[in-house]
């Protein structure tokens, strides 16, 4: 099924990531043009790019900076026109488990700041984008995360800020059609995911296979699996009476226990 996506300009943050990557690949197959951002992976993003067959560039920003954001944005329009769609990918997940108590308010601060603050910049000038060039249709997809939907113990400076992001999707989708009349947000919400930044907890099996016990479907995500799902909420042809919606990627997975720890093979998962 045609995406009609050619030739249109995705922005994606976060890009260096293991779903940035997967969704950068996925756009260029569709023929997409492609603005690619990164904070410190320089080499790793450089590298991955090589892979690309279309029209891309590399975009340095510290995104929680608004005029840092501003210059990416000026930067990318600058090489590639409007941007069309924009995938706000990037975030942060401190890997160290820490109940509030004894959280302190700098890693509150910091998450909240990159994973939410960053996020309304980025949209902010994304918008600014769209009135400087009128045209109907526009997109923005958030990664959102499950943890922002059940919560996460220990881990609450992130389950706050992917929660957020469904109050600014929600504020966004009946201010974006004042500007682009049929523009559209929503949310990717992933659950376990086999990327770098999961690697870690991964290597818990114990806890994976609790997770598992709860999926249905009995797998880890791969990267590809929350790039399909973004790119075809990009489509204005495939997803375009959809806005305002989160789209859980997560196995079927509620926290009801659905299988004993028998019935999970970790390995021929993992």
């Amino acid at each position: 099924m045609e995406s009609g996506l050619n030739g249109e300009h995705v922005l994606i943050t976060g890009a260096s990531g293991g779903i940035g990557q997967a969704t950068a690949k996925l756009f260029d197959k569709e023929g997409c043009s492609l603005s690619l951002h990164y904070n410190k992976n320089q080499e790793q993003i450089s590298q991955f790019s090589k892979e690309l067959n279309g029209d891309y560039c590399l975009l340095q920003a510290d995104l929680s900076s608004e005029e840092q954001t501003k210059e990416l944005i000026q930067d990318s329009t600058n090489t590639f026109g409007r941007i069309d769609h924009l995938v706000v990918n990037h975030g942060i997940w401190p890997e160290q488990y820490i109940p509030a108590h004894e959280m302190t308010l700098d890693q509150w601060d910091q998450t909240l700041t990159i994973n939410l603050r960053a996020a309304f910049i980025c949209s902010r000038q994304f918008l600014l984008n769209l009135l400087a060039f009128p045209k109907e249709t526009a997109s923005i997809v958030y990664i959102g995360s499950t943890a922002g939907i059940f919560g996460e113990a220990g881990h609450v400076d992130y389950s706050v800020s992917k929660s957020g992001l469904q109050g600014l999707m929600l504020s966004l989708k009946n201010e974006i059609i004042r500007i682009a009349s049929r523009g559209r947000v929503n949310i990717v919400a992933p659950g376990w995911t086999i990327t770098p930044m999961a690697e870690k907890s991964l290597e818990d099996h114990e806890a994976v296979r609790k997770a598992l016990q709860t999926m249905p479907l009995r797998k880890i995500a791969r990267p590809i699996d929350i790039a399909r799902t973004v790119v075809f909420l990009s489509s204005d042809k495939l997803a375009g009476h959809i806005s305002g919606q989160i789209i859980t990627v997560a196995g079927g997975m509620e926290g009801r226990k659905l299988f004993e720890p028998d019935e999970i093979d970790i390995n021929s998962i993992l």
